[in-house]
């Protein structure tokens, strides 16, 4: 796994992390209990991303964190 890789789902992320505005995921309130999902190993190193953001906002009690079947898509709406 790399860090443009999203610790949840596997799929790219879209961090940015190295633009001038910084990554897009320091704009998005993500769920401590999302968060806590991710594996020690990963935790701060890499974006979690906007899908699985969206999917566990949606349903929480649903999410699960293995690969999605198809690449993410990453038009995917993201809460703020």
């Amino acid at each position: 796994m790399n860090e443009l890789t999203c610790p949840l789902c596997l799929q790219e992320n879209n961090c940015d992390v190295t633009a001038k505005q910084g990554c897009w995921c320091n704009k998005v309130q993500i769920p401590e209990a999302l968060l806590d999902l991710v594996d020690a190993q990963a935790k701060n190193k890499h974006c979690i991303c906007n899908v699985c953001i969206s999917r566990y906002i949606d349903n929480p009690n649903d999410f699960c964190k293995k690969p999605l079947p198809n690449k993410a898509d990453l038009s995917y709406p993201v809460t703020d």
